[in-house]
């Protein structure tokens, strides 16, 4: 009875008041509906604010009208239903695709991994000091795997100097790291993304430096940046 009544008043709040049952409140039924309509108006506004907080560069890029009017219109075409607070904005980047723009979209997409990366399950990065002293067969059988914050972006658009001056123009990827507290941006290649599917399973270190090399003209050293950027999990043997 209690997941009836709650799953009906979820489909009033995105569907309007007409999805009640009649026997579901006491009491007239305007006072019921002005009581639906402040309670979808606060959690509406949430949704809102919560898209503000989440997309802020986004946001500064496409000027504050324009972002409100497109979170509104996300927000109204049930782009949050039956999302948690924290992930609201997890539909926002491809909707952007749609309504706004690749650049636009590019921005949000990479807003939503920081964020995923910042809040990931914490793990020890491999360093290259763990590397240290090793012999080249303990090296290439080293089991590693892709540390939990590691989120890719392939962009559609030049939007990576955008979101950080530091970043080149032409930028074609984006890998975001969190070896320890700090959230990372950095540019990569298409190349180095299909390579670190590979790494989604714990796999030996060998097995991706060879990767690496047949995506990137035999360059299988491309695996160091990427193991002082914090991309790989210590994994215990």
């Amino acid at each position: 009875m209690l997941e009836r009544d709650q799953a009906a008043i979820a489909a009033a709040l995105v569907a309007g008041p007409a999805h009640l049952p009649p026997d579901l409140f006491a009491g007239e039924w305007a006072h019921v509906l002005r009581a639906m309509t402040v309670h979808a108006n606060t959690i509406s506004h949430a949704r809102l604010v919560a898209l503000e907080n989440t997309f802020p560069r986004t946001r500064a890029w496409l000027g504050e009208t324009e972002f409100n009017r497109l979170s509104r219109d996300f927000v109204e075409r049930g782009g949050a239903k039956g999302r948690a607070p924290a992930q609201i904005g997890a539909g926002f980047p491809d909707f952007l695709t749609r309504e706004s723009g690749a650049l636009a979209a590019d921005m949000a997409r990479v807003e939503w991994a920081w964020l995923t990366a910042y809040h990931a399950a914490d793990a020890p990065a491999l360093t290259l000091v763990d590397l240290a002293g090793q012999d080249d067969a303990s090296l290439l059988a080293l089991p590693v795997r892709l540390h939990p914050a590691v989120m890719t972006v392939a962009l559609t658009s030049d939007a990576a100097p955008i979101l950080d001056p530091d970043l080149l123009a032409g930028t074609a990827a984006l890998l975001i790291t969190r070896p320890e507290a700090e959230v990372r941006l950095l540019p990569t290649t298409l190349a180095t993304l299909a390579t670190l599917v590979v790494a989604q399973k714990i796999t030996p270190l060998g097995n991706l430096i060879e990767r690496l090399a047949e995506h990137q003209d035999g360059d299988g050293a491309a695996v160091v940046p990427l193991i002082a950027a914090g991309a790989f999990e210590r994994v215990r043997r």
